[in-house]
């Protein structure tokens, strides 16, 4: 998912201060009437993309593009020190991540190594994580979800690449709005809430969902990645043709 080329574009009504979607290079910047920024990079928008595939985490149903998240942002109410901000976008999507023990109650659940995308700040890119799939013959139905996701957090130039920090740098009102605590960074999007309390009929005490790092990996799985049964679900089917396994 790419975020385009260089443009200036308004999201608002003729004649009222409207919110600008500014894309340069690989970095989009959201700028709203309330004084807030969102920047978004392209890494961020090919990660959203991994939730269309299945194995990387929960995955949406219906297509996902980095212009719906752009739109969403220059209007959503953003909480003064981030976090998940539930959305709206179309189809939902199915929520396929689960506390392990939780995960392991589904129909003929099975262990298989996995990875998941995640951020390091050593390296200051996404990275694979080895994480646990729990395979189940219940069918992909099971873990639909109307709810979605987008997840913003203040800038922080430790979780940010050289390149964005460099770019936030050479700009005076990106660095005016960080300095006044107005710039946020766009960290994902993903169907399901931040916080869960029932994944594929199974309710739990409500917790959020930590990153990938904090998982467990396959030694101490703390959570898992769901993959539900292919064998009566078009959708499931469909995935599988398309890498090959089917």
């Amino acid at each position: 998912m790419k975020s385009g080329h260089l443009m200036t574009r308004g999201t608002g009504n003729q004649g009222e201060k409207m919110p600008e979607i500014k894309t340069n290079g690989t970095f989009t910047t959201i700028h709203r009437d309330d004084g807030k920024i969102v920047i978004a990079s392209e890494m961020v928008y090919d990660h959203i993309g991994t939730h269309g595939s299945l194995g990387k985490g929960s995955v949406f149903s219906g297509g996902i593009t980095s212009d719906m998240i752009n739109d969403f942002l220059a209007s959503a109410g953003i909480p003064a020190g981030g976090g998940g901000i539930p959305a709206n976008f179309p189809g939902g999507g199915y929520l396929l991540v689960a506390p392990y023990e939780v995960a392991m109650q589904f129909k003929d659940a099975t262990v298989r190594p996995g990875t998941k995308e995640d951020f390091d700040p050593e390296q200051k890119m996404m990275v694979p994580v080895p994480i646990a799939e729990v395979h189940t013959s219940q069918p992909i139905s099971d873990f639909k979800t109307d709810e979605t996701t987008v997840l913003v957090f203040p800038y922080d130039p430790a979780r940010s690449s050289p390149e964005q920090n460099d770019f936030v740098a050479s700009n005076e009102e990106l660095n005016t709005a960080k300095e006044a605590g107005n710039l946020y960074a766009l960290a994902t999007a993903f169907p399901g809430g931040f916080e869960l309390s029932e994944v594929g009929g199974i309710s739990f005490p409500k917790e959020a969902v930590p990153k990938a790092t904090a998982w467990g990996g396959l030694d101490e799985p703390k959570w898992a990645v769901i993959i539900p049964g292919s064998q009566t679900e078009p959708t499931m089917e469909n995935w599988n043709r398309l890498a090959g396994i089917a």
